[in-house]
């Protein structure tokens, strides 16, 4: 019996030794369509209001759970799973599917963007704004379904976008399919740097051989282009 199962162990590995781990392509010539999973309810948050500026936004998302904690309302319950964002010091974080923003003195809401991304944070240039008055929101999205597994969600590429406080602009800065490193700003120069990794290979993967991008913008320009430059 035990020379049964030793023999049986060693097939089982030698099958596992066969099977290839699959690796899907960061190649935008592959297209897939991405599903909305219909067993999510959209849900926002209640607005926030940064400081200093006079612009509502509403954090837009999806739950999953909404059935199992709506059946009763107990005191102390820990309704966390009703939230999709966090806000704090500038910043907005979490995972929501869309923003919305209303002035102050209207009743009317528009929308970051109609196209299907999953943004992960939001971060208002507080330090810019009291240099030079420019208001500015910098994002983090995965904007492409760069796994090809038709859905948006941690295993996708973020990018580094950028706009206006009420939404309008909005423009992303990484190049195509390019992972978002680092962001940073140096007030003194108005400048936003960033850095960020391409597939070069197209193998799915981020290695130490593939690309890595240097870029960044003045803030004080209009049409915000973007400059690459080496530091190496």
């Amino acid at each position: 019996m035990k020379s049964i199962f030793i023999t049986l162990c060693l097939v089982l590995f030698i099958m596992s030794c066969d099977e290839k781990p699959q690796t899907i392509s960061h190649d935008d010539s592959i297209t897939t369509e991405i599903k909305k999973d219909s067993s999510k309810i959209e849900i926002a948050d209640l607005p926030i209001l940064i400081d200093s500026t006079d612009y509502l936004i509403h954090p837009v998302g999806n739950i999953t759970d909404y059935n199992s904690r709506s059946s009763s309302y107990k005191k102390g319950r820990d309704y966390t799973s009703y939230s999709v964002s966090r806000y704090n010091n500038f910043s907005i974080s979490g995972d929501f599917s869309s923003l919305k923003f209303q002035h102050i003195n209207s009743e009317q809401l528009t929308t970051l963007t109609d196209d299907i991304i999953e943004i992960t944070s939001v971060h208002f240039l507080e330090d810019i704004r009291q240099q030079t008055g420019l208001q500015y929101l910098v994002y983090t999205i995965r904007d492409a379904d760069t796994n090809k597994d038709a859905k948006l969600d941690s295993n996708d590429v973020e990018t580094l976008y950028i706009s206006h406080v009420d939404g309008t602009n909005l423009k992303k800065l990484t190049p195509n399919l390019a992972q978002i490193v680092d962001w940073e700003v140096i007030p003194k120069l108005k400048r936003l740097y960033f850095k960020s990794i391409s597939d070069t290979n197209k193998n799915g993967e981020f290695y130490k051989n593939d690309k890595v991008n240097y870029h960044y913008v003045n803030l004080e320009n209009e049409d915000l282009s973007i400059i690459n430059y080496n530091p190496l």
